[in-house]
């Protein structure tokens, strides 16, 4: 995974010194959130949490139609109890890594396609039942500590983008790390995601769109 990541970081990296286009978008959404997996060798019983998603994305031209997307997000991660009023809160900041092609041309409306790994790293969690809170101990030992702090996956997305600049985005991503400390055949714990987000490009050609002076030279 790690080869992989600085492979693909290096590609965009020289591809983007000699295509020049380049944009930043903040995104604000909604993620539905849901960790699954076995304790003890008993499935676990959840369902999907929902919580906040924010951060943004850097949009790289590298091709006609493809970019690529490295970003930053704080996702509010966890998952619900079927049963009784448990909920898994984990706070995660997370690194996706896309590859975009956007259809049509630029100037106007488009529709987009991404896939790409991403990398996760949870600052903090908690169980929540009733009024009480108790903490969820960050780290890999697995006799004291409940969550291990990395997490990695992929993940898809599908959006659309206004001439403006104006974008939503919906995305799905399926956690690859085992998040249990224990981490054997009977202790599996993995997170998955999906969520709606929408952002706006500022600066660049506005992900792939010309800008005004542009425009006036055609």
């Amino acid at each position: 995974m790690k080869k992989l990541i600085l492979s693909m970081l290096s590609v965009a990296l020289i591809a983007t010194t000699a295509n020049a286009q380049l944009a930043i978008a903040p995104e604000l959404g909604l993620n539905l959130a849901n960790v699954t997996g076995k304790s003890g060798g008993v499935s676990t019983d959840t369902k999907m949490k929902a919580g906040l998603a924010i951060g943004a994305v850097i949009d790289l031209g590298i091709a006609d139609n493809i970019y690529f997307q490295p970003g930053l997000f704080y996702l509010m991660n966890g998952a619900k109890a079927n049963t009784g009023d448990v909920t898994m809160n984990i706070n995660t900041l997370q690194i996706p890594l896309n590859f975009v092609y956007k259809l049509g041309e630029e100037g106007g409306n488009r529709f987009f396609f991404g896939v790409g790994p991403y990398l996760g790293y949870n600052i903090s969690a908690n169980y929540k039942a009733g009024g009480n809170s108790t903490t969820i101990d960050i780290g890999t030992d697995k006799t004291k500590d409940g969550l291990k702090p990395l997490d990695f996956g992929a993940g898809v997305n599908v959006g659309y983008l206004m001439s403006m600049g104006v974008f939503v985005r919906a995305h799905y991503q399926m956690g690859f790390a085992n998040l249990d400390p224990i981490s054997d055949a009977d202790n599996t714990m993995k997170s998955s995601a999906i969520g709606i987000t929408v952002g706006y490009y500022f600066g660049g050609h506005k992900g792939g769109h010309k800008a005004k002076g542009d425009a006036k030279k055609k």
